[in-house]
């Protein structure tokens, strides 16, 4: 949809607005699912096949889409049967995750050289991160809620403004080991999660934000790295816990709402609409759970009577996508993978260049934001 805004000042205000634009900073809401789907009954007694097979190895190297799995035909004899989706845990089982996040914000300029804002330069900032550590069950509660640790084994980040490279680390490499976040390697954290995926609080920080000496560069990427809410984000599976009872056949949809802000271009709500897709048999009992983002009108009403701001003038554009996927390992009660992608991009036109008054000059901006969360094959 196209819309105008404000005919002057596009040039130099949206250079001004895009040059402070926040790139990603996200945050969820706690509102009941926008689409509600009664639970089925659970059965009384679901027959649980061998919990050994082993587990898929998975490709090592990293990509920029939603996790691919191959998938089998589905089983026709569980295509009906409601299925369990929730974490099953038990004391000292451990597992090997990687996880994967992307932010990264763009801008180009679209017009001839002797319009282009003085000071003003296309690029790409964001930066990339990887993590895999060891997840170990340490306690299991009365209330089913499990005590995690989570011992760092590896750690590669890379972080770039306006497509310059500012930092860089891969702790597998030599030459990174007098890298402050070298000090990382090894150390552990705990959270506390629900077997709904539902991270309750992080816990024991203090030994990782410890370990990189403050006042440094490293200091200041390994504070944001292990943050509360990055911590929470990594580690919790909100198909899970957006399901009502745990429970889902074949064909069930449902449902949370997720919001993106996008500094002064305002914040985004959408409504995530999960399915269970399909049932399958691999080396294991799978299911698979697809993701389809769609705008959430509620949301987007309600962000705009708490945030005011008003995009760039000029005729404004937006294009966007939002989609993830779930794959569950049923026998073990484990993520097998969990990934998600957005991406939305704006392109905002001068009017007076749309009404042929002036030479066409345009900016395009984009933002991206990718998460997954992998289980590899422990070391």
């Amino acid at each position: 949809m196209v819309r105008t805004i404000r005919p002057a000042g596009i040039v130099a205000g949206v250079a001004i607005y895009l040059l402070l634009m926040v790139s990603g900073c996200q945050k969820d809401r706690a509102t009941p699912p926008a689409t509600k789907v009664e639970p089925p009954v659970r059965p009384a007694v679901v027959a649980e096949p061998p919990a050994d097979a082993p587990l898929e190895s998975t490709p090592q190297e990293t990509t920029s889409e939603t996790p691919q799995v191959k998938e089998a035909p589905p089983d026709p004899n569980e295509a009906q049967a409601p299925v369990d989706l929730t974490l099953k845990f038990s004391p000292g089982q451990t597992a090997t995750y990687r996880a994967t996040t992307e932010v990264e914000k763009r801008v180009e300029w679209m017009g001839p050289e002797s319009r282009r804002p003085a000071g003003y330069a296309d690029g790409r900032s964001g930066n990339h991160i990887e993590i895999t550590f060891e997840q170990r069950v340490k306690e299991v509660r009365p209330n089913g809620n499990a005590v995690l640790e989570i011992t760092i084994r590896a750690l590669k980040y890379s972080g770039q403004i306006q497509s310059q490279p500012v930092s860089e680390f891969d702790s597998s490499k030599t030459q990174d080991q007098d890298n402050g976040l070298a000090s990382l390697i090894g150390i552990s954290y705990g959270v506390e999660m629900t077997a709904r995926g539902k991270v309750i609080a992080p816990l024991d920080m203090e030994s990782v934000r410890r370990a990189v000496k403050a006042g440094t560069p490293a200091h200041g990427v390994a504070s944001k790295l292990f943050s509360d809410g990055v911590v929470k984000n990594r580690h919790e599976v909100p198909p899970l816990f957006a399901l009502e009872d745990g429970l889902a056949r074949p064909g069930q949809s449902w449902s949370d709402v997720k919001s993106f802000s996008f500094g002064d271009m305002g914040i985004k709500g959408y409504e995530r609409i999960y399915t269970l897709t399909q049932v399958r048999r691999d080396e294991v009992r799978l299911a698979l759970v697809k993701m389809k983002a769609i705008p959430s009108a509620a949301m987007a009403e309600e962000m705009h009577k708490r945030h005011r701001t008003e995009p760039p003038p000029g005729l404004f554009d937006n294009t966007e996508d939002y989609e993830g996927r779930l794959d569950f390992d049923l026998d073990k009660g484990q993520i097998r993978e969990y990934g998600e992608e957005m991406w939305t991009e704006w392109v905002v036109v001068d009017p007076a260049a749309a009404e042929g008054v002036a030479p066409p000059t345009a900016l395009k901006m984009g933002a991206r934001q990718f998460h997954r969360l992998e289980q590899v094959p422990s070391s």
